[in-house]
């Protein structure tokens, strides 16, 4: 529970006028009319210059009036009332007076204001402000709650629409910034709700500092830029990070990227205690920036798994995808018992050509190879780099003759390749069917091929040799 003060309990505070006084001059029969027309046990009582002079409660009359043979018409309140009477300030904390209370055993306790009354606070009151911040609390905690769900999206597009948006909207906030700073070569993050400041601005590095690395979510004042704009006090800065992957020259470092939501331009109904939002807001904080780093690393994951999966050189998959499909389509062959074959095609003396005309005449022979292979096979079937100068063809629902034909079409149309430098491209291929039998595993059917492809080179290279059979094909 935040800390809050006397002033906080706004009906007491905003009608000072209401408050019910009476003259220390007065009789106790004027002070009990006034309790009982006001249905209240308690007055403050003022001296002759309008001063506070002490309380009367209805347990000082009924102890010293009613156990005298006095008249309450002849008996003044300042012969009975409580000159030394407990009081607080605005400034006391709620707390504080519930203890005042609880070790004098009394209900009201004054406000004094530089030792003028401006009010009275009751048990009853703080009884009722505390029942409305536990409902302020929990409508809080509900709103969190629906906005924790949101978040929890893998998506970071997502995450930073809502963090934009649902957050600034449950706190009534018109304007909202999200920045984050920029880290090596990874770029900037800047997104915004309304906010017309400029992008300089936001980012500069004073400034990132500022409202980025408070290990405490701050209420101030809006700088002279926000007023500038028309923005209104207060305004409340969220500090965020986000831990991310960078891989940069080969190498993955995690590092801590800094940022801040701020918000401003509040509602007139969104007044409420400033600890209320600040509350608020601390509970986010955690909230953005778990949630913010989960979908960033897993945005990073995604690339990283996709990248895993691309050669970039070649743009075919890599050797780890091709593992990876080649067991899911064991699997389903095994389960309803479909054909397919596997052929690795290896471009013949390619060694020679980055000798002789150097790694990027290879390159580009390797990029017009694959380019080749994705013109001459089905959509179906899977292209992957599965070494150097190797590729490997899986052939989903192709029989070995099938395949025998589709790889001397490839041999044939790579002849019509030409790189300047480079004499005519040739390449050699082995092919392997599945057996059908379930023991016949992605690695016994790869052995096969490559034995195929081993062969192929013995026998002159430039041409197709299946696993079954040795006769060259030219």
């Amino acid at each position: 529970m935040w800390t809050s003060t006397v002033k906080d309990i706004e009906h007491i505070v905003k009608q000072p006028d209401k408050l019910l006084t009476i003259n220390e001059n007065a009789t106790v029969t004027q002070a009990a009319k006034k309790m009982s027309d006001y249905h209240i046990g308690c007055l403050v009582v003022l001296d002759m210059q309008g001063k506070f002079a002490g309380v009367l409660t209805e347990r000082d009359m009924l102890a010293k009036v009613l156990t005298t043979p006095l008249s309450p018409d002849s008996v003044l309140v300042k012969n009975i009332m409580t000159a030394d009477a407990v009081s607080c300030t605005l400034d006391t904390a709620i707390g504080k007076v519930e203890q005042l209370m609880a070790e004098h055993r009394i209900r009201h306790i004054p406000i004094l204001d530089n030792g003028l009354p401006v009010g009275m606070v009751s048990s009853r009151d703080i009884i009722d402000y505390q029942l409305s911040n536990n409902k302020a609390m929990k409508t809080a905690a509900e709103q969190l709650a629906l906005l924790s769900t949101g978040l929890k999206s893998f998506d970071f597009d997502d995450v930073i629409t809502l963090a934009i948006n649902q957050v600034p909207e449950s706190f009534q906030a018109e304007y909202a910034v999200l920045c984050f700073a920029k880290m090596n070569s990874s770029p900037p993050i800047v997104y915004r709700k309304g906010c017309p400041l400029s992008e300089l601005y936001l980012l500069d590095p004073e400034q990132m500092k500022k409202l980025s690395e408070n290990n405490q979510v701050i209420c101030d004042k809006v700088c002279d830029k926000c007023r500038d704009i028309g923005s209104r006090p207060p305004r409340i800065v969220i500090p965020l990070d986000i831990c991310e992957h960078l891989t940069e020259h080969g190498s993955s470092n995690t590092i801590n990227r800094p940022g801040f939501l701020c918000m401003c331009r509040f509602a007139p109904s969104a007044a409420g205690p400033e600890e209320l939002r600040l509350y608020k807001a601390s509970l986010l904080r955690e909230v953005l920036s778990v949630n913010l780093t989960n979908a960033r690393l897993y945005r990073n994951y995604r690339k990283a798994r996709r990248d895993s999966q691309i050669d970039p050189l070649t743009n075919v998959g890599t050797r780890r995808f091709l593992e990876q499909v080649l067991i899911a389509e064991h699997e389903r062959a095994v389960r309803y018992n479909h054909p397919f074959s596997i052929a690795i095609v290896d471009l013949d003396n390619f060694k020679q050509v980055n000798d002789n005309a150097g790694h990027a005449a290879g390159d580009r022979a390797l990029r017009h190879l694959a380019k080749l292979m994705h013109q001459t096979v089905r959509k179906t079937d899977i292209i992957a780099r599965y070494g150097g100068d190797e590729f490997v063809l899986l052939l989903p629902g192709t029989k070995l003759n099938e395949a025998t034909i589709l790889l001397e079409r490839l041999r044939r149309h790579v002849k019509t390749i030409s790189i300047p430098k480079l004499p005519p491209i040739t390449v050699s291929c082995g092919i392997a069917e599945w057996s059908g039998s379930a023991d016949d595993t992605p690695k016994t059917i790869l052995k096969r091929a490559d034995d195929a492809l081993y062969e192929a080179k013995a026998c002159g290279r430039n041409c197709v040799v299946t696993s079954r059979q040795t006769q060259k094909t030219t």
